[in-house]
């Protein structure tokens, strides 16, 4: 089995051509041993347990502990065989695009935001499984309302993320990082009810889409930026986990969504515009820190690409079902499509 390595870490030969290449000799049913006996020649897996199982069924997460003392988590995926549904079409890929994220895109590990490092990361047949880092160790606290510091925090990382990977070309990642781009999300749309909100999204859902959308600024998205996949050393340092949904977009889209799903609902009905100076304040930072070249992107620009994503979301939202802070973002939205007279 032909293998690469970086900082130390086995990869079987990852592309986007290679993302289903086997593991010679393993079974599916073998998959997890065979990867973390890659991870770690030599040593015994002598505890293993479930943190959680994956959305719809498509696998586990497991925290390993090895004889050799080392703490490692184990994604381990496996999609049903049978099914060729644009949602398994967009998991399956999803995975592949994780796999080849960690296998390729966190070679320079210090030059990232914290996030796991990848010991190992292999396919087999329909299946995949990714040893990974135990950050819990080092990030052992969870936070699920974000507000004050564990919001801004959280912001300064999808910021330096952000900036770590503006205008990044890889044609491994997805096109469109996110889950809830109109493309992917025809069952939602066709969902659209007939009240007032939906039957204007529903009318300016391509439009909407298309001002998402503006190559000179885009980067590589974290694409589900929620508080559940963040750990905490305390209220300003964090790490973040789940990367199945990277892939190209503007930073806003992610900000937005985070806004949406995690924060204090109270903080972002009233300071969201503080928060957003707040995300682009340390992205400039960020971006200095880089060396890179932001074209000219103003707080101004990004604030409008803010608002025309919030309004992508929220027509997903509107035909899968609303959570989070969606009153403000319904009352957003509804501002928003005023002003633009729709």
């Amino acid at each position: 089995m032909a293998s690469t390595g970086i900082g130390g870490c086995f990869f079987t030969n990852w592309s986007f051509e290679m993302a289903r290449k086997k593991v010679g000799g393993h079974p599916t049913g073998d998959l997890v041993a065979a990867t973390v006996s890659a991870a770690f020649p030599g040593t015994l897996v002598v505890n293993q347990s479930e943190v959680c199982s994956l959305w719809a069924g498509y696998g586990s997460i497991y925290r390993v502990r090895l004889s050799s003392g080392v703490s490692a988590i184990v994604k381990h995926i496996t999609p049903p065989h049978d099914s060729s549904s644009i949602s398994n079409v967009r998991k399956v890929r999803s995975y592949e695009v994780e796999g080849y994220f960690y296998a390729n895109l966190t070679g320079d590990v210090a030059a990232i935001p914290r996030l796991p490092r990848p010991y190992s990361i292999v396919s087999a047949d329909n299946s995949f499984c990714f040893v990974l880092e135990d950050l819990s160790v080092e990030f052992p606290k969870m936070f699920h309302s974000l507000g004050g510091p564990t919001l801004r925090a959280a912001l300064t990382w999808l910021a330096q993320f952000h900036a770590t990977f503006w205008n990044c070309d890889d044609g491994g990642v997805a096109d469109d990082g996110g889950y809830w781009y109109l493309a992917t999300r025809q069952d939602e749309y066709d969902a659209l009810g007939g009240e007032d909100l939906s039957v204007k999204l529903r009318a300016h859902a391509a439009w909407i889409d298309q001002k998402t959308r503006d190559p000179r600024y885009e980067t590589l998205l974290h694409g589900d930026a929620k508080s559940a996949n963040m750990l905490w050393r305390d209220e300003t340092t964090c790490a973040w986990v789940d990367f199945q949904y990277v892939g190209r977009g503007l930073g806003a889209k992610d900000v937005a969504y985070l806004l949406c799903s995690s924060g204090n609902r109270s903080e972002v009905a009233n300071k969201a515009d503080d928060l957003l100076r707040w995300y682009f304040g340390e992205f400039e930072s960020a971006m200095m820190l880089a060396g890179h070249d932001s074209r000219g992107y103003t707080f101004d620009q990004f604030q409008g690409h803010f608002d025309w994503c919030l309004l992508d979301y929220v027509r997903f939202m509107a035909g899968w079902g609303f959570w989070g802070n969606y009153e403000w973002a319904i009352q957003r939205t509804k501002s928003l499509l005023t002003e633009l007279q729709c």
